[in-house]
């Protein structure tokens, strides 16, 4: 599911984390969330977290929806989807109903998808991250 059907799904404006904030502690509540700044805290969001390619998050996210463009330092819980774009840095472990990954983004973690119910036993486990000292042998395997 792309941003804009993320974005569709929401009906109040999103709560808008400026570039030039740093929130310090853990974010709770519902609704729409967009960061382009930094935080250092755990989140429990119901609702979309979208981050910015600026934006810089240390803590782990649990959420409905998610969309990642920046840096991540935790694990990533998502009820429903993941999208992470080509500027994502993830430093953590992530899992979602759906995941959907863009050209150029890293994780360096594990990726799990689980069903509503929350993991699901029989999910898909895989290493994404890939570095410049491994992406020959990857790529020529």
């Amino acid at each position: 599911m792309g941003l804009r059907k993320l974005r569709d799904r929401v009906s109040a404006p999103a709560a808008i984390i400026g570039k030039d904030f740093t929130i310090t502690g853990d974010i709770k509540g519902s609704g729409s969330i967009v960061i382009s700044g930094q935080v250092k805290g755990n989140s429990e969001i119901d609702g979309l977290v979208e981050l910015t390619s600026t934006a810089v998050w240390e803590g782990n996210i649990h959420t409905d929806d998610v969309v990642i463009g920046g840096t991540v330092k935790g694990d990533v819980f998502a009820r429903g989807n993941i999208e992470i774009k080509g500027s994502a840095r993830i430093f953590g472990n992530v899992s979602g109903t759906s995941v959907s990954i863009a050209q150029g983004a890293m994780i360096d973690g594990s990726m799990k998808v689980h069903d509503n119910n929350g993991l699901n036993e029989q999910a898909e486990q895989r290493s994404a991250s890939i570095t410049s000292e491994n992406f020959e042998e990857i790529s020529t395997a």
